[in-house]
């Protein structure tokens, strides 16, 4: 990253009117993680921009249905607000039951909420909050089936779990690229099936810049950022690890940490712990202590860093454990220690 600005800042200012030829090898790399056509990919700056291009972009008219669950991530339902606010839209956010293993339980609900008037369905893939992972490629067989489209959240799996499009059935996709791809900062990809890329509207407008049936049209926000370019060491990255190596390095971490708090008292996980239903990332409930004390607590006291779930949803409350790449089995067995330490020290 600090080597592409350096070259960028350096370089005369015409310089980034050449980045979009650079651009294409990383469009092609990424295609091919997904396994999909390079043509279907576009490179954004996160999941929010580019999941706002297709829920904001998508031609829908009044009284059309999208669903939604409650779980979603924030920013994403706020889209959806607003396009209920601007088209008449009407937003269903279903409550599917979390945790668990049996992943058809969560189909049935969306099965169920189907109706003649839907057109639109946004899933994670998986839950930001909990990890829960979604049957994806169930509710994509099950909307095309009554003709509604699926638009994937994949912020959370893109670069941990080993998949490819053909395994989601959906029609879009969108991701956040430096999160477990570990890209830098500001960069992000969507996922457009090349038949549904004409009609949908980009959030910039392109006019004539761009045919309605580009790619392209959705990456013309302005002026790029020279670390857009360090995606291509990311990728190299990655391809070199091996996308199923690091998903079972993530699962062993896992498992490890689960290990080491085995016994905490008051532990209680609302995450399901099945291969199927979730993985890398997991929420945990001490009772009786409350989630921004204890996630405070281990920040301050044992620099170990969690995010409180109860900022973003009612209907659980915990911490997010979610161990990176080059965490450690030491580490791993000293979030147990720390978790009983925190029991004694909030709750005396």
């Amino acid at each position: 990253v600090v080597r592409r600005v350096r070259e960028g800042e350096q370089a005369a200012p015409d310089t980034i009117f050449s980045y979009a030829p650079r651009l294409e090898p990383i469009r092609k790399g990424l295609a091919g993680l997904l396994g999909c056509d390079a043509e279907e990919i576009a490179i954004t700056r996160n999941a929010t921009e580019s999941l706002n291009a297709v829920l904001l972009g998508v031609p829908l008219r009044a009284g059309d249905e999208v669903l939604t669950t409650t779980l979603d991530y924030w920013a994403m339902l706020d889209a959806l607000e607003q396009r209920a606010g601007r088209d008449g839209v009407v937003v269903r956010k279903l409550r599917i039951p979390t945790p668990v293993n049996d992943l058809q339980q969560i189909a049935a609900v969306f099965e169920r909420a189907m109706t003649p008037r839907t057109k639109l369905i946004l899933i994670s893939h998986p839950v930001n909050l909990n990890g829960q992972l979604m049957p994806v490629r169930e509710i994509s067989a099950m909307a095309h089936a009554r003709g509604a489209e699926v638009v994937v959240d994949a912020a959370q799996s893109f670069g941990l779990l080993e998949y490819r499009i053909g395994d989601l059935g959906c029609d879009y996709l969108g991701t956040s690229l430096h999160k477990w791809l570990q890209a830098p900062k500001g960069t992000g990809m969507l996922y457009v099936r090349r038949d549904k890329i004409e009609k949908t509207w980009p959030l910039i407008a392109a006019g004539s810049t761009r045919k309605r049936e580009d790619i392209r049209k959705f990456e013309l926000y302005g002026t790029w950022p020279e670390t857009i370019l360090a995606l291509e060491e990311a990728l190299a990255f990655h391809e070199t690890l091996g996308g199923a190596r690091k998903e079972a390095r993530h699962r062993e971490l896992t498992r490890q940490w689960m290990e080491a708090v085995k016994g905490v008292a008051g532990l209680r996980f609302h995450t399901p712990l099945e291969r199927q239903a979730s993985c890398g990332i997991a929420c945990i409930e001490l009772e009786g202590l409350a989630a921004p004390a204890l996630r405070q607590w281990l920040r301050q006291e044992r620099r170990i860093v969690t995010m409180d779930v109860t900022r973003r949803t009612s209907e659980f409350a915990g911490v997010r454990i979610s161990p990176g790449l080059s965490n450690t089995k030491a580490e791993m067995e000293a979030l147990g220690s720390a978790l009983r330490d925190a029991r004694r020290a909030l709750a005396g």
